[in-house]
């Protein structure tokens, strides 16, 4: 009798040594033999969401007033040659219609580099020897030649955007915001523009830019590109 006592003695022993439970409660785990602890498993993290595509209403104009140095009111503005300079208030909007090219002169003293690699015309490669620089409001962009700054000074707000953000020209005809919103279609210009997912998308109006910030993806649904 003493022998099998030892014998299952010995037995309950080495599975203990092997890491066997007994009859342990649902969900309660062995403990683990000695020198063998299981170390703490890092805890899983959910992989970070891939960032949405923002909305970016371009804007090259002077932040601040060029009279007071306060921050502008982008409806308190003077223009010449197809530039704004921006103010503060009314005030210093009248003060500047006296003169409206020493108003462009004094809000942009200081112009910042498209730093443009193709030209926003032809979409060549730029060689420094017959590039062309040009400027808009508070940008320098660079052409590829001579002949494309006509071209350019036709439509200076869209060839910055292009130059600035290397984004790809829908060419939409028609403004994606009033077709959904109206039923219509209303002419694009280049005028209003918007840049979403690496593209620059033309509107009707300066209030549909910041519409189709709202709900780009629903707005971009109704975008055609043109020619």
């Amino acid at each position: 009798m003493k022998s099998v006592v030892r014998s299952s003695a010995a037995v309950a022993a080495a599975l203990v040594v092997a890491g066997v439970a007994f009859a342990l409660p649902r969900g309660q785990a062995a403990p683990a033999p000695a020198g063998q602890e299981k170390k703490a498993e890092a805890p899983i993290t959910a992989a970070p969401k891939a960032e949405a595509a923002k909305v970016v209403i371009p804007f090259f104009g002077n932040e601040t007033c060029p009279t007071t140095g306060k921050p502008i009111n982008k409806t308190k503005y003077v223009e010449s040659d197809s530039q704004r300079a921006y103010y503060c208030c009314g005030n210093c909007q009248t003060k500047a219609k006296a003169d409206p090219k020493a108003a462009l002169a004094a809000a942009y003293k200081d112009l910042k580099a498209a730093d443009n690699k193709t030209c926003p015309i032809s979409g060549e490669k730029l060689e420094k020897e017959k590039a062309k620089e040009v400027t808009f409001e508070s940008r320098k962009v660079l052409l590829c030649c001579a002949d494309c700054e006509k071209e350019f000074l036709a439509n200076p707000y869209l060839y910055t955007t292009l130059a600035v953000y290397a984004a790809e020209d829908m060419k939409n005809e028609n403004c994606p915001v009033m077709a959904v919103k109206e039923g219509k279609e209303e002419e694009a210009e280049a005028e209003h523009l918007a840049i979403y997912d690496g593209k620059v998308i033309r509107f009707c109006c300066d209030d549909c830019p910041t519409d189709f910030a709202k709900e780009p993806a629903k707005y971009m649904a109704k975008v055609v590109k043109g020619k």
